[in-house]
């Protein structure tokens, strides 16, 4: 007995001892794993839109080994074994393997005691707020008799629910709302339809992948309201507004990186939107035969989902070009994504799309451009380049990149915000677009893009400038500038909000962004990348600092400032916060302002979406 329980001992001890071993093992190999696949991005001093260790450390450990076995880091960790994408993601997070919750978050959502009732005249009778743009101008102007919601109104308006998203760490939400009824969709991959007063559910839907672009709602043929959107697989689908059940789904580019962010915009029944794509991320790694995504704009029938046409940016197809120094082949010309809501012009009988760089070089001439496509066809009528040569893939800045790779980079100053048409006050009209190189070009639609004016608001940069959504009324163009980088050297300087009379380019206003109360907090700066959002009185503007601000329309005053970060206590039970906020604007209809706050990527991470309504 002795002898046997002398045995057992030893074992245990050898057993502690290798548990040891292999516990220095996997610290020591999820060290050499990050080294060789991950540190050249998200090293010291991280690379453009790749997120630092700190914020990596914030993630559970199962979603870091999801991004590197079937995410968006599958090609750069293709290198590792399974044991190595394991022991990485433990290297790299706070958190131990299987301590977060296994709930997703839809399982906890409350479901409304009633059944969701939407006529199809809901559009026309009631307050609503529909697509990106709002309207077919895309100046994503909110009339008072939709918003409820005066600048003598923001004082009286407290947070009423919020909603959050397990293990998210950013939310990009651009919701649909018509009466009582708000449509979002999920970083996890879901459609959801909620009371927009009470935060309780009507339905959810499954969709493959994110749906972070805005959504449409309108009626179909046989009378019922119909919910369109685009998810990051670059899916396109279709509900029943009032069961949530699918309608159609169809695949819209087959290339491994296509997704959609850019808005669908409905007009004549039919659905206008373009497609990006990861693979400029992709061309970061040293094993990747970039690049072969051609920017597009499609056009679907809203009735049967089946596509009218599809006109590519670059309409050249990529070819072989040279090699890298080992070996991998490269291709070109790609690029050119179409990264918002193009802008519909009936008059013209065109749609304007505003496109992204190159990926590969030499730069197409319609990438960095606006481009006039024929609604009936696609077909190019003219298009206008406002920055030549530039061709940027994330290798342009990793500092071990091949040299061969990175020989004719480019600025990265692409155009992330959809186009504006006004009219002016001699009767013509003018085209408006907004650059990350910080410049506001004025064009004349209906003189194939001749510039009328620029005007450089801001040094502009990779995320810089005007990035995702500046607003216009009938006389001026109220313009956020983002310069989250630029001006690193002058923390607090970036951001702020000019306001421009468009007939002319001269400035009207421009107020600074105040100084952000969390520079102590990786990823908090001043840019205001979000798009805004305008009401009769107001611009509403979000800044990566987690605020969210209103200034006056004439004198750029603020007048409403709320801080997002922190805790939330949610209507679904999640753990929620607030961080940065940047991409999709603030919903404004029926007096309640939403948006979501959080962004992980290269700014404060968060997880919540927010409905705020009157006392």
């Amino acid at each position: 007995m002795t002898k046997h329980l002398t045995s057992i001992i030893i074992l245990l001890i050898c057993f502690t001892m290798l548990t040891d071993v292999w516990a220095e093992d996997d610290e020591s190999i999820g060290k050499k794993a990050f080294e060789k696949a991950c540190a050249s991005c998200h090293g010291e001093t991280p690379i453009p839109r790749a997120m630092s260790r700190e914020q990596l450390a914030k993630l559970p450990p199962e979603k870091i080994y999801s991004a590197l076995t079937e995410g968006l880091m599958l090609l750069q960790a293709s290198a590792l074994n399974n044991l190595e994408h394991r022991a990485v993601s433990l290297y790299l997070s706070d958190t131990e393997w299987g301590t977060v919750e296994k709930v997703k978050p839809e399982d906890k959502v409350v479901f409304c005691e009633r059944e969701l009732a939407l006529p199809a005249t809901a559009l026309e009778e009631q307050p609503s707020w529909v697509g990106w743009g709002l309207d077919l101008d895309a100046t994503r102007y909110q009339p008072l008799e939709h918003s409820h919601l005066t600048e003598a109104d923001l004082a009286n308006l407290e947070l009423k629910w919020a909603f959050g998203f397990e293990g998210a760490i950013t939310v990009t939400v651009q919701p649909a709302v018509v009466g009582e009824v708000i449509f979002f969709g999920s970083p996890n991959g879901d459609l959801y339809a909620f009371n927009r007063k009470t935060g309780c559910a009507y339905w959810k839907a499954e969709t493959k992948a994110y749906i972070r672009a805005a959504i449409i709602v309108a009626p179909r043929e046989n009378g019922r309201l119909t919910v369109y959107a685009g998810d990051n697989e670059a899916w396109l689908y279709a509900f029943d507004a009032q069961t949530g059940e699918m309608i159609w789904e169809a695949l819209t580019d087959n290339h491994d990186y296509a997704r959609i962010t850019s808005s669908p915009v409905l007009h004549e029944g039919n659905l206008y939107f373009g497609l990006a794509s990861f693979e400029e991320l992709a061309g970061g790694s040293a094993t990747y035969e970039c690049c072969t995504f051609r920017g597009s704009i499609v056009s679907y029938s809203a009735e049967t989902g089946k596509l009218n046409w599809k006109s590519h940016i670059i309409q050249e197809e990529p070819k072989k070009t040279k090699k890298m120094t080992t070996g991998v082949q490269l291709w070109g010309p790609s690029g050119a994504a179409v990264w918002s809501q193009p802008t519909i012009d009936p008059k013209a009988g065109v749609l304007y799309a505003t496109t992204g760089d190159s990926y590969s070089a030499p730069a197409a001439d319609t990438s960095d451009a606006i481009v006039a496509m024929d609604l009936e066809t696609g077909e190019h009528k003219w298009f206008v380049q406002t920055t030549a040569d530039d061709a940027f893939t994330t290798a342009c800045t990793a500092p071990n990149a091949d040299p061969v790779a990175v020989e004719e980079c480019g600025p990265d100053v692409d155009f992330g915000s959809s186009a504006i048409i006004r009219d002016l006050p001699n009767g013509k009209r003018v085209l408006l677009a907004g650059q990350k190189s910080g410049v506001l070009h004025a064009l004349d639609p209906d003189d194939n893009g001749k510039i009328l004016w620029q005007k450089r608001l801001s040094p502009g940069g990779v995320l810089g400038g005007i990035e995702w959504g500046f607003v216009a009324d009938d006389k001026y163009a109220y313009v956020p500038i983002s310069d989250v980088w630029e001006t690193t050297s002058m923390p607090g300087h970036a951001g702020g909000i000019y306001a421009v009379d468009f007939s002319n380019g001269k400035e009207l206003w421009n107020t600074p962004a105040p100084t952000p109360d969390c520079l102590d907090i990786p990823g908090c700066n001043a840019g205001q990348p979000a798009a805004a959002t305008l009401l009769d009185d107001v611009i509403l503007s979000a800044s990566m600092d987690g605020h969210m601000r209103a200034y006056n329309k004439k004198s750029g005053a603020i007048v409403w400032d709320i801080d997002t970060k922190g805790e939330y206590q949610t209507v679904n039970g999640v753990k929620a916060h607030g961080g940065s906020i940047k991409g999709a604007g603030p919903t404004v209809v029926g007096g309640w302002v939403y948006f979501s706050s959080g962004y992980g990527l290269f700014g404060m991470p968060g997880n919540v979406f927010l409905a705020y309504g009157p006392k």
